[in-house]
Formats: structure tokens, sequence, C-alpha cells
């Protein structure tokens, strides 16, 4: 299979009806708050988007729009008057996602311009980009999408500890070509793991910063520990294992899911010739918005 229909085989899965993630968000928004989409700057993004298009015309464009959290968040009641939302996605079960009448849904590959040639005043791409075949292609193609003015969003996966970036690349090199059922059971036993390592006992204390082996001093739990500077193996107890197998299958069996440093991304707004008017960063994701000045 190659990689764009594996891509687009992969999310199929995911985002089904059967795997439930979209009534699991929707159903426990607590639970939710452990996901980087809560604890980074789209909040505040979206708000600006309904209020500018409460007033006025407003396009966006979700660029790779998953199950359509963003635009349930977009078109949370009241539903703003002048909101043109465009979502597209490669995955199979865009069926899924409540159609609004302002909404548009396109099976699209984002990696190409839309085919209706349209301007937008604001481009979303969450958590997406680098499961791209080149991220920095694909930024380019959706900047050339921008309204002059714009502005452009996005998250990219972060770099992590040289042990942790060597240990899931060997992992991937596995998983990736298994089917999506094999990946997912295969999933489990990470989520097993991170289950297992949370109920242990103790703390591990560095002394000192470690800085070649990405490690900084201080206390960790063993799982914390053994996560950020090992292994993902990702458990959460406020979700359901089968929604924790989930976030380790979408983390191991993708083609692509390129990591960054902050510099590079901004390096990419620069050939752009973008401002750069926001920017945050968690463990597992960069945030970078930008504003167009043509």
């Amino acid at each position: 299979m190659r990689d764009n229909e594996q891509t687009a085989d992969h999310y199929t899965k995911q985002w089904s009806s059967d795997l439930g993630f979209k009534s699991f968000v929707q159903q426990n928004p607590e639970a939710a708050k452990a996901m980087p989409s809560r604890q980074l700057p789209w909040a505040g993004l979206f708000k600006r988007i309904r209020e500018q298009a409460s007033e006025r015309k407003t396009t966006v464009y979700d660029a790779a729009c998953g199950f359509g959290d963003i635009l349930n968040q977009l078109t949370a009641s009241p539903i703003p008057a002048h909101l043109d939302y465009v979502g597209a996605d490669i995955h199979g079960a865009l069926d899924t996602i409540e159609r609004h009448g302002i909404a548009t849904l396109l099976n699209h590959d984002i990696t190409g311009e839309l085919p209706t040639g349209q301007k937008f005043d604001f481009i979303i791409c969450r958590a997406a980009i680098h499961h791209t075949p080149d991220p920095r292609a694909t930024y380019q193609t959706l900047v050339r999408q921008l309204a002059p003015g714009g502005t452009i969003a996005i998250t990219a996966y972060a770099k992590k500890a040289p042990m942790r970036e060597a240990v899931d690349d060997a992992l991937r090199a596995t998983i990736i070509p298994m089917s999506n059922d094999e990946a997912f059971a295969t999933a489990s036993q990470l989520t097993a793991l991170g289950r297992d390592l949370q109920r242990s006992q103790g703390q591990i204390t560095i002394e000192n910063d470690l800085p070649f082996l990405g490690i900084k001093a201080g206390a960790y739990d063993i799982q914390t520990f053994i996560y950020n500077h090992f292994i993902k193996c990702w458990h959460n107890p406020a979700f359901s294992e089968q929604h924790c197998d989930l976030v380790n299958f979408d983390w191991y069996h993708p083609p692509f899911a390129f990591r960054y440093e902050r510099d590079e991304l901004r390096a990419w707004a620069a050939a752009c010739e973008l401002e750069i008017v926001r920017e945050a960063s968690t463990e597992a994701q960069h945030y970078m918005e930008c504003r167009s000045s043509r």
C-alpha cells in the first residue's frame, strides 16, 4: 500500500464511529484537557474567528479536519452568522461529521491546493502537517491559499529526547507495515506498559542536567520519566483503554510522523514572509500562528 493510501486507511479507522473518539471527547470534556489540542492556544484563535464571523464573512480552511472537532467548536451555539467553513481530509470517515449549512467537507489531500481556488482568512492545520510526506512543502501550499492579511495556524510534533526518538522510530519501523487491526492490537501493549508503570510506586531523582540525553535535573515518577525519555507508552486513567490504545496507535502507525524544533518551524514562516504572532509548546507539540502581510 502506498504511503498516502495507508495514511487515509489509518485515519479512516481512527476516526470511525466504531472507535467513537468524537463521542468520547464530546462527552468527557475534562478528560479531553489531556490532549495538546486543549493545552495549546487554539481556543483563543477559535474565539477570534467566531467573533469576526459574527460580524462579517469569514472564510476558514480546516486542512486535515479529522473527526470534525474544530468544526464543532467553531459552530457551537450560537453559530456565527457569516462563517464560511471548508474542511478537507483524505480519510474515509468524513460521513461521521455532522454537516452544518455553512460547512463544506471535501475528500482531498492537503498537500495539494483545493480545486476551488478559494482564498481563506484563516487556515488551520492542527496536529496533521507532520503526517504529510513533505511538511515544509505542505505548509507552503497552505500559505498560497491565504487571503491578503490572512492567518495560518499549525501544530507540529516536537522533537523528543534522543533515546525516546530512537526507540519510537525503531518501533514505528516495525508497526507501520502492519494492518490497522494488527497495529491497534500492538498499541494495546504500549497502553498496558504505560498503565503498569503508572501504578508503580516511587520516584527517580536526577541530580544534574544531562543535556546529551535530553534529561533535566529533577524528581520524576516512574512512568513520566520513561515516557518522556525512552518510549511513548501513553495511558490516562480518564480515558477508556480503547481510547488510550487509539492515542498510541496514532503515534506509531501512520507512515509519516516528523518531529521538529521550534526554530525549524520559524524558518518555514520566514521563507513564506509571514509574521509570527503567537507561539507555544508542550512536550508533545509546537503551536505557530502567523499572519500574511500580502
